[in-house]
């Protein structure tokens, strides 16, 4: 029962730390009115803007990973994609619509609640607490394009797999984000997958900077496939 107290208060303490953002005010994004000419088609399953914890029980595979919800920024995810298609593409005063057909972020904290709960038993929580604040290894963004209807597959009781990671991607099995973008617009659909770990120089980065690397990434995925296209004829 001692070791199980201990496990509840280590979990909420790293809990705690994951959650917390830094003392600055959250980033701002000028002009980001200027872009409400563009119609966002939001074609999402509605859970995907809602937050769920998929496991509690250590020993599940789907422990520590959590769907965040659409309420964690502001603005929300395709709000501030719809802004940085039009910063990006001007072509899209005359088409001014997006259909958003999957916007999802993940967050994966199991090796870092793994460690902790194991450490909950043997130092307490103390020795838990200290353990949070020592420095994550810092990593790259990946964007990679994938197949929507491979993605589509995962919904219902896979879901949580789609917080997975490979020792290629993830090394030091640090926490992650898993961000997911599956856009519409110009005439072409394009679904990719983002994994954000923690960055050099941002001890603290809120999530609406990661989405906003990940827009940035999926974005220029529609450059690449129109010189593609043009190189094809």
């Amino acid at each position: 029962m001692r070791a199980l107290k201990y496990l509840l208060v280590a979990s909420s303490l790293i809990i705690a730390g994951c959650a917390s953002q830094p003392s600055l005010p959250p980033p701002e994004f000028p002009g980001i009115e200027q872009s409400d000419k563009i119609v966002i088609h939001d074609q999402r399953p509605s859970s995907e803007s809602e937050k769920k914890i998929f496991s509690l029980l250590v020993t599940s595979s789907a422990y520590a990973i959590y769907r965040m919800p659409d309420t964690a920024t502001k603005p929300t995810g395709p709000r501030l994609l719809a802004h940085r298609a039009y910063e990006t593409f001007p072509e899209l005063g005359s088409q001014p619509t997006i259909n958003v057909h999957h916007f999802v972020t993940y967050a994966n904290l199991q090796s870092q609640l793994r460690k902790s709960s194991l450490l909950a038993g043997l130092t307490g929580p103390i020795g838990v607490a200290i353990l949070s604040r020592q420095e994550l290894p810092v990593g790259d963004v990946l964007t990679t394009r994938i197949d929507s209807s491979v993605f589509e597959k995962t919904a219902g009781g896979e879901e949580y797999t789609r917080a997975f990671f490979s020792a290629e991607e993830n090394p030091e099995k640090s926490p992650v984000n898993l961000i997911y973008i599956d856009t519409e617009m110009l005439g072409q659909r394009i679904a990719s997958r983002c994994l954000v770990p923690p960055i050099k120089d941002k001890p603290h980065l809120f999530l609406i900077e990661a989405m906003d690397m990940c827009i940035t990434n999926h974005l220029a995925l529609y450059r690449t496939d129109a010189v593609k296209e043009t190189a094809a004829k």
